[in-house]
């Protein structure tokens, strides 16, 4: 992706870099030669410059899953890429930290390390996340100096490639963490060359696979970062990827066979169908916050039971089969072992399932076998090749899925064999232990969709209700839950998805005061029934509750109790 260059105004602009109380002037010519001089200036920590651009205003192209077109905004910035730790893995392929760094000229004074997503091996966009949400504005543009990685390895052509780098026993230790502090150094370095100063704050911003790595962060690096801003955190990944392994067990068992006589997951539930499932949760348990809206709030009180819209004898419409509604119940009470134990976690009951997100992780779309929803194309291959020891090298998924031992090859991801850590030594981020973060100052704002479709808005409530039972109250003062009804995963949904937390996280270290509620909006995107809705999102346990009186698609007229 080269840097989209536009039209500048005049070369005589005065950019001011502010710093703390002080500016420090820094004309268009200087910052533009600061930028020029960055693959000459012999920085060790930058490892190879392979690229520095200076970048006029405009608009930059976000990495896929975006659609094509899909851009987001950049002032004027330095825009730099290298590669660090370049070397030739065990497998005789050829490894490196790719990094991005991105240094706008009216600088903050503050870093984003924005997180990556899915196995990574791509190279995104330095652009900063400031919550869930449409990509405007993001960190870049409003001041903040930001970095990117590709986590130590590149995607691979063909159907298995994003999983083969688990392969080599350094690229998966990378991928899990020890990418993050080369990547952080350089960064710093660049910001330190161009600005002649350290940044005041710094925080790391990631959702999914970069909200796991924001935990990390705090785990194995506490003094690195001021705050984290944590999404959707795959924080467990190697066991919510065996419980995708169970669901898609579960829907393939009422999927219709397609002519190779495969199950067809793809029509395993119709959108009519999940949508009598919404319309059940919603009258089971909408209207627990004092109003009736379509969105489920008070998700301690949902009591929903399958039974309500499963088929009673002789009846043939309106309702799910005894056989899907037992799969989808099977899915929401989490993929169990053959002692019955939960391997993973279970799932809140969230009318937000019928939505084209939602179906695009754990179904997909009938007729597009043999690989269809994301679940089935990014999870067993993970498994497989980069959370197992010894990793295996399956090439028929399906065939992996349904041969999986839920005893036996769970093991293989808990423990490693003295070359390979396995999946919950470098992938995991579930410790507790955050003495040293807190010590430090450390804050951390989570936030989680009650439909994401992926990771368990469940499990982000048990690890932060494991941090109050070893901090107690204290636990409150450097970490806050947000969930967001409706919210699919990291954004979407029939949900208020539009809002900025890393100004609340960024107010939360300068002031020391946390947030109770943060404010969020609906956007106006196919799916959403209410695109004008403002709602206050309250931090767990606390729940939006209307106060009565007033519109009632106005944040002002809830509280949070």
């Amino acid at each position: 992706m080269k840097p989209i260059v536009l039209a500048f105004a005049s070369i005589t602009t005065v950019f001011l870099i502010n710093s703390g109380a002080s500016a420090q002037s820094l004309t268009y010519e200087k910052f533009r030669e600061r930028c020029a001089s960055i693959p000459n200036a012999k920085i060790a920590a930058l490892g190879r410059v392979t690229e520095a651009v200076f970048v006029q205003p405009g608009g930059v192209q976000l990495a896929p899953p975006a659609p094509r077109g899909a851009m987001s905004p950049a002032p004027t910035h330095c825009l730099v890429r290298g590669k660090i730790n370049e070397r030739t893995g065990i497998d005789g392929k050829p490894y490196a930290i790719g990094y991005e760094v991105r240094l706008p000229s009216n600088w903050n004074g503050k870093f984003v390390f924005q997180g990556g997503g899915g196995m990574d091996g791509v190279l995104r966009p330095a652009l900063g996340l400031l919550g869930a949400g449409v990509p405007q504005p993001n960190a870049l543009s409003v001041g903040y100096a930001t970095a990117s990685t590709d986590s130590g390895h590149l995607e691979e052509a063909g159907p298995l490639g994003a999983y083969l780098f688990g392969l080599d026993p350094k690229a998966r230790a990378d991928k899990g963490y020890s990418s993050i502090p080369p990547t952080n150094a350089a960064a710093r370095a660049l910001i330190a060359h161009t600005y002649a100063k350290k940044p005041d704050r710094a925080y790391f911003a990631g959702c999914s696979n970069g909200g796991r790595q924001a935990m990390a962060a705090t785990q194995r690096y506490p003094h690195m970062f001021d705050g984290v801003l944590v999404g959707a955190p795959a924080y467990r990944v190697p066991l919510a990827a065996i419980d995708a392994v169970g669901h898609n067990r579960a829907f393939m068992s009422v999927a219709q066979k397609n002519a190779q006589g495969r199950p067809d997951m793809g029509n395993a539930l119709t959108m009519d169908e999940l949508k009598l499932v919404a319309n059940g949760i919603n009258e089971a348990c909408d209207g627990l916050d004092g109003i009736k809206d379509g969105m489920v709030n008070n998700v301690n009180a949902c009591k929903f039971n399958i039974a309500s819209v499963t088929c009673k004898p002789g009846q043939n419409s309106a309702c799910l089969t005894p056989a899907k509604a037992k799969a989808l119940n099977d899915v929401y009470r989490g993929t169990r072992n053959f002692k019955g134990e939960v391997i993973y976690s279970t799932w809140p009951w969230d009318p937000g399932l019928a939505h084209p997100g939602w179906t695009a992780w754990k179904i997909g779309t009938p007729g597009t076998w043999p690989l269809n929803a994301r679940n089935m194309t990014l999870i067993p291959g993970s498994i497989a090749y980069t959370f197992s020891v010894p990793p295996s090298k399956p090439t028929d998924l399906l065939a992996y899925v349904n041969g999986f031992d839920f005893d036996k090859d769970t093991k293989k991801v808990m423990k490693g064999d003295g070359v390979f850590e396995a999946g919950m030594e470098f992938e995991a981020a579930y410790s507790i232990d955050l003495d040293k973060y807190v010590e430090n100052g450390g804050k951390m704002l989570m936030y989680h969709g009650m439909s994401d479709p992926i990771f368990s808005a469940t499990d982000s409530v048990s690890y932060m209700n494991s941090l109050k039972a070893v901090y107690g109250a204290h636990a409150n003062d450097f970490s806050r839950l947000f969930l967001i009804p409706g919210m699919g995963h990291c954004a979407g949904g029939p949900a208020t998805d539009v809002f900025d937390a890393l100004s609340e996280l960024d107010k939360w270290v300068e002031t020391g005061k946390a947030p109770d509620s943060i404010l969020a909006r609906a956007r106006n995107a196919p799916g959403v029934p209410w695109p004008s809705r403002t709602r206050p999102l309250c931090a767990y346990p606390k729940i939006a509750t209307y106060n009565g009186s007033g519109n009632s698609e106005d944040a002002a007229n809830f509280v949070c109790r």
